[in-house]
């Protein structure tokens, strides 16, 4: 195993491919950054996630890779590592698991390759992390720590585990906008609610289910409630207003740019939501979320929890981590608006009528 260099002048770095492991890979980008402070840091990242890091203070450059669009094929492929190859990176960490991500940094030729030692991929790796097992198989650990865990590898000496997002002044102006466009005050309860999932229906709980609390909220509490449709969602989101009896927020056919989202929550009061990427959002900007989780496995998310709640059922057949529930869907089915509407009660009391 090579000595780690002292002071790398390039670090190349390969990023999450989804919204909530991004959000909770970002203490480890900013341990990084003060453990290099003069080190030129660069990112490889799928285009439609660029908005979430682009104004980082702990990332000097983003390299985008599309394998699955622009980036496909062999020949696109071994572009993109010549291209790498001639940058010349002296240290290169993988916070993916996959092997290709391994694969990248070992053909890009960098001398220091970082990573956890799994899914066959060790070999290509001079400095390597073991997971964490039990009885031969995987412990599943939250994102957050299984990234500062390579931090840790690397001497890191900052591990805070608290996520950090700058949505850039652009962004926070379209907040503005928006909430102005609405009518909505500082000192409005706002709720954002989230009732898509990007994974597959199987984190979805049900849509009337959403609109009976969403009424309820604005029944006790007047609250103005927004529901937030991701790419693909917004049927969903149309049905649960078809369903309300009260007038929440309706953004017609809006699909707001991720830096937007992120600003708008800095701006909201609570979020209640499927386990999604933006519940790491409240997180990062210190707002209450209750989260309302059924196929994965909560142990995979369980860092930075103070303001938040997670309602889960337990299920014989879960978690079963599947993006389509095959049977009946009973670990989100059993969730009912009582427990989620008493959660939300619970949040409001202690942190939004202080």
């Amino acid at each position: 195993m090579p000595d780690l260099p002292p002071e790398p002048k390039k670090i190349l770095l390969r990023l999450p491919n989804w919204v909530g492991d991004l959000v909770m890979c970002t203490p480890a980008l900013r341990s990084i950054r003060k453990h290099y402070p003069a080190a030129h840091i660069a990112a490889i990242l799928k285009p439609s996630l660029i908005k979430l890091i682009e104004y980082s203070p702990f990332l000097d450059r983003i390299i985008p890779y599309e394998p699955k669009g622009k980036d496909r094929g062999l020949r696109a492929y071994l572009r993109f590592i010549q291209k790498l190859r001639k940058e010349c990176f002296d240290m290169g960490i993988a916070f993916t698991s996959s092997f290709s991500s391994a694969q990248l940094l070992f053909l890009a030729g960098i001398p220091v390759r970082v990573g956890y030692a799994k899914n066959a991929r060790s070999w290509m790796l001079t400095h390597r992390k073991k997971p964490l097992r039990e009885g031969g198989k995987n412990v599943p650990v939250n994102k957050v720590l299984l990234d500062l865990g390579l931090c840790e590898l690397l001497g890191c000496t900052d591990l805070s585990t608290r996520p950090e997002l700058h949505p850039g002044q652009q962004a926070e102006e379209q907040a503005d906008a928006l909430c102005s466009r609405y009518g909505i005050r500082q000192d409005d309860l706002l709720i954002i609610m989230i009732p898509g999932a990007t994974y597959g229906p199987s984190k979805c709980w049900k849509q009337d289910y959403f609109a009976q609390v969403a009424d309820r909220l604005i029944e006790e509490y007047n609250a103005k409630i927004m529901f937030i449709a991701g790419p693909g969602e917004l049927l969903i989101v149309r049905t649960i207003l078809k369903m309300m009896h009260r007038s929440p927020i309706d953004l017609g056919d809006q699909i707001l740019p991720l830096d937007t989202l992120m600003a708008l929550v800095r701006r909201c009061s609570m979020m209640i939501t499927n386990d999604t990427g933006p519940r790491h959002f409240a997180v990062a900007f210190d707002k209450p979320v209750v989260v309302i989780m059924g196929s994965t496995d909560p142990r995979h998310t369980d860092c930075n929890l103070e303001k938040t709640i997670v309602l889960q059922e337990t299920v014989p057949c879960g978690p079963c981590h599947l993006r389509q529930c095959p049977t009946d869907h009973r670990c989100m089915s059993l969730i009912t608006p009582d427990r989620v509407i008493e959660a939300a009660r619970s949040m409001i009391a202690t942190y939004c009528l202080k």
